[in-house]
């Protein structure tokens, strides 16, 4: 069992709700999970599980951002909710003490020592961007059009140099060490060059050089991959666990891609509706799979080294049925029970638990140990 000093980070019943025209969506529900030093650990599930929302969360980008898409919509029950979130955050209270689910973040992070859910935000801050950065998916809008690449490369060092310790000259050479980490050819000469003359390709490297200048100690990518064909997809993959290893970097990496995570990661969390169902090592989530939303993913959108374990177990690929479940109005049982082929009346009407069913291997489902071997 590793200790809280092999522990980067430690979640413990996260919950991020915001508010929407159709209610209260329950983005993410009660999830747990550790990052070790040096360890890269993965966000697996379709689009719209709640990864994203797990990320922004970490970095304490949620709530603001949550506040500003609530303000769009602005009804009455929207205002009601943010009052009673405010109201809740000056007594000290959680939404379970207010008798009502309230939008916003609640639980714990634990980072260094601190709990990043209890640090104002002038010290979340100082967190941000430094010790913990956040490579964003898409990298055509998460660059500044109007700077060049220096500038944006360099602004978290200059962001977070409250004592001005640092010279231009400094800041420059860790530049361009940022840019020949993540292998951007010709840096010397392109730092002065803004993201319109850089490929997708290019632009995704230096969203990764802006996450490391700091030399972090987490780094969050979300989809570093998503925009790039397959051949630079590999080469961005090599160069994150080249750095990885140099900088004994921890990572969290947001992915529905079975061959990055496969590649990237040492443990895995599964996610579906905002729970997370199943977390254990890659090769268990890969090869022997535990909860059935976790065998129906895989075999719904398989590797190529899927397809033939998939055969040569004699299953057939197929989509998963259904729908997700609505996230204004999740079932009272296990968030996968209207799409399992497994389910019983307990899966619909009791939510289960989160337990390790082996060591370091935690499955949520009633049914773990009466399922037929994958």
């Amino acid at each position: 069992m590793p200790t809280d000093d092999d522990i980067t980070l430690r979640v413990e019943n996260l919950n991020a709700f915001y508010t929407s025209k159709r209610g209260l969506v329950r983005a993410v529900n009660d999830i747990s999970f550790s990052i070790r030093k040096g360890e890269s650990v993965g966000l697996f599930g379709e689009s719209g599980a709640g990864k994203t929302s797990v990320a922004l969360a970490l970095l304490g980008l949620f709530e603001d951002l949550s506040r500003q898409y609530s303000s769009s919509a602005a009804s009455p029950e929207s205002k009601r909710l943010w009052s009673l979130k405010d109201q809740a955050r000056k007594k000290g209270l959680t939404s379970k003490e207010m008798g009502e689910d309230l939008p916003g973040v609640e639980g714990h992070v634990w980072f260094d020592g601190q709990d990043l859910l209890a640090l104002p935000e002038k010290e979340i801050r100082k967190i941000r961007g430094d010790r913990i950065t956040y490579v964003p998916q898409g990298s055509t809008k998460a660059l500044n059009p109007y700077s060049t690449i220096e500038e944006q490369t360099a602004e978290s060092l200059w962001a977070h140099d409250e004592e001005d310790r640092l010279h231009e000259l400094e800041v420059i050479r860790r530049v361009l060490n940022a840019l020949d980490l993540v292998e951007l050819s010709d840096a010397l000469l392109r730092k002065d060059m803004k993201p319109s003359q850089f490929s997708v390709g290019e632009d995704q490297r230096v969203l990764i050089a802006i996450a490391l200048i700091s030399n972090p100690l987490l780094l969050i990518a979300d989809e570093p991959t998503t925009s790039v064909d397959l051949g630079l997809q590999q080469r961005i993959l090599d160069a994150i666990q080249i750095i990885r290893t140099d900088m004994d970097l921890s990572l969290l990496l947001i992915s529905n891609n079975q061959g990055t995570i496969a590649e990237t990661c040492d443990r895995v969390g599964v996610m579906t509706a905002g729970h997370m169902v199943e977390f254990a090592a890659t090769d268990i989530i890969m090869n022997s799979p535990g909860h059935p939303f976790t065998r129906a993913f895989i075999m719904s959108n398989p590797s190529m080294e899927a397809i033939r374990k998939i055969r040569e177990k004699g299953l057939r690929i197929r989509g998963i049925p259904g729908k997700p479940p609505d996230l204004t109005n999740l079932p009272p049982g296990c968030p996968f029970s209207e799409r399992c082929e497994f389910v019983q009346d307990i899966c619909r009407e009791e939510k289960p638990e989160f337990r390790e069913v082996e060591k370091d291997h935690w499955v949520m489902c009633h049914r773990f140990e009466d399922l037929p071997e994958w």
